[in-house]
């Protein structure tokens, strides 16, 4: 695909995947803290319909009154929790060859392109701690390429994460059960959202003429 500036949209489709994968981190912090008894008053639908608005911007959600803070999420005050920061980058990266379903014009992302933006968000600290998440860049490419279904984005790598390394998450209590609850129909709205945005993001890096080089 011909780009404006090809490097500013590499860098501008990374930049989008890797944000993204922070308004993840943090929503769930948020998510968490709404079980504080002071919060039982906060409806989740409005959380969702705030969280899903803007899939970059998880501090939409202080203007419910929530918060992240040291007191409403120690549990999640570890290195072992922070780890799942570069896992939720890494999850959104191994789907980036989703971009070959993009058109614009007669014009398809290269597999080099499509490539160095997955490079390039992996250079910006996206991992796959302790191979948590089964799925690759790799088999995403194939499946794409041979016009296959993609597995559902759900949270199970997250769940099986905190089991096997947050035991203060892992624990049966009220706060623990909800985030994990939230977590599952979460994932997967998140996902559809971002999918969508991400893909017409490419459309913003495209010479402004339209036309397209062969």
């Amino acid at each position: 695909m011909n780009f404006y500036d090809e490097n500013a949209a590499i860098t501008g489709l990374a930049d989008f995947c890797v944000r993204a994968g922070v308004c993840m981190f943090n929503s769930l912090k948020y998510v968490y803290s709404l079980a504080e008894k002071d919060f039982y008053n906060v409806n989740i639908k409005d959380v969702f319909k705030v969280l899903l608005n803007n899939i970059t911007n998880s501090d939409s959600l202080k203007v419910l009154g929530l918060r992240m803070d040291n007191e409403a999420c120690a549990a999640m005050q570890s290195d072992e929790y922070n780890s799942i920061l570069p896992l939720m980058v890494f999850s959104l990266a191994v789907r980036i060859p989703t971009l070959k379903n993009v058109t614009v014009g007669n014009e398809t992302m290269t597999d080099d392109q499509i490539y160095k933006v997955y490079t390039s968000v992996i250079n910006k600290g996206a991992q796959n701690t302790n191979d948590i998440i089964a799925e690759t860049f790799l088999e995403t490419k194939y499946l794409i390429r041979k016009n296959k279904k993609l597995p559902p984005f759900t949270a199970d790598w997250y769940k099986n994460y905190i089991y096997a390394y947050v035991p203060a998450l892992a624990e049966i209590t009220n706060k623990n059960i909800f985030l994990l609850g939230v977590a599952d129909i979460y994932f997967s709205m998140f996902y559809a959202c971002f999918e969508e945005a991400f893909h017409e993001k490419v459309a913003d890096f495209v010479t402004e003429t339209g036309e397209f080089e062969n």
